[in-house]
């Protein structure tokens, strides 16, 4: 009899604890846990700021159910582990800014936390970016070590606020190089010409493009180009008859070299898998160079006709 009331004893605490996740919260008990959640996700973002890769990865659970995705892009605790460092690495720091957050109660053993933020990137290399519209999500679980984040996810729209290359250059100044007509030779008997006065007008410089065959013109169109101060990147829209428009940004990276990149690669110039190089000379020439993947795959030689 004695074992069996010991037996009764014994299953009382273990009856306690598989139960007492069902008891639904008191407004106190949400109030501290909503305390030591915030806590942890200020602690999270404090080492995005800080660019502490060891502080980031310490505050995520380590466990093979971990996830996280990023725009869409879903890796596990493994591949965030590899990935931060070398991410954190590129980066001087970072400010990120919560707009506002919320917090929802699964059960008793896990929160729900997400936020509507933005964060400035300062990178080592000069480059300074804006994520807007952020959206931060984190499932916080309650371990033994505290509250640990054991899935995340972030959505956002990145745009640049300063590029390394365009720092101290007055790209307005130096545009007015593309005034005059310029011919370039693509191939035999074939000819690419393009004119400007190298002026902006009611903030929009114009370019007359053709594509000449045996000194007649078989292509005609136009460019517009504008000036972004945000960015400090020019964005050209290229119209040519009987094709869809094709959009550029391009700056100057010495006082007379320019570099472009198509719009969609604007953010991460040096991450485009194309882009190309413009020289001026002293002479009235200038080289065009382009490249895939950091490798030349075709140049084209201008000179100015007046």
């Amino acid at each position: 009899m004695k074992t069996k009331w010991l037996l009764f004893l014994l299953l009382i605490p273990l009856f306690a604890c598989t139960t007492q996740s069902t008891f639904p919260l008191s407004k106190a008990e949400k109030d501290k846990i909503q305390g030591e959640v915030k806590a942890a996700a200020n602690e999270i973002r404090k080492a995005c700021d800080e660019v502490n890769a060891d502080a980031l990865i310490g505050a995520v659970l380590d466990s093979p159910d971990f996830l996280y995705m990023m725009n869409g892009n879903v890796i596990t605790h493994k591949e965030f582990v590899e990935n931060v460092k070398p991410i954190f690495a590129e980066m001087k720091s970072q400010k990120i800014t919560i707009l506002d957050e919320q917090f929802a109660f699964p059960d008793n053993t896990s929160v729900l936390y997400v936020a509507n933020y933005t964060d400035t990137v300062h990178y080592k290399d000069g480059r300074v970016t804006l994520d807007e519209s952020g959206i931060w999500t984190m499932l916080f679980k309650n371990t033994d070590k505290g509250w640990k984040m054991a899935y995340g996810s972030e959505t956002f729209i990145t745009r640049p606020l300063i590029d390394k290359s365009t720092g101290g250059l007055n790209q307005m100044e130096l545009v007015k190089q593309f005034a005059g007509t310029w011919k370039g030779e693509m191939g035999k008997d074939t000819s690419f010409v393009w004119s400007s006065n190298g002026v902006f007008t009611d903030n929009v410089l114009l370019f007359d493009l053709k594509m000449m065959v045996k000194g007649k013109p078989v292509s005609e169109g136009k460019s517009s180009v504008v000036y972004d101060k945000r960015s400090g990147k020019f964005i050209e829209t290229e119209h040519i008859k009987g094709s869809d428009p094709v959009v550029y940004a391009w700056w100057f990276t010495a006082d007379n070299m320019i570099n472009s990149v198509m719009i969609h690669d604007i953010a991460t110039p040096d991450k485009a898998a194309m882009n190309a190089t413009l020289e001026f000379g002293k002479d009235g020439t200038a080289k065009q160079v382009f490249y895939k993947s950091e490798k030349e795959v075709w140049s084209v030689n201008y000179t100015r006709q007046k």
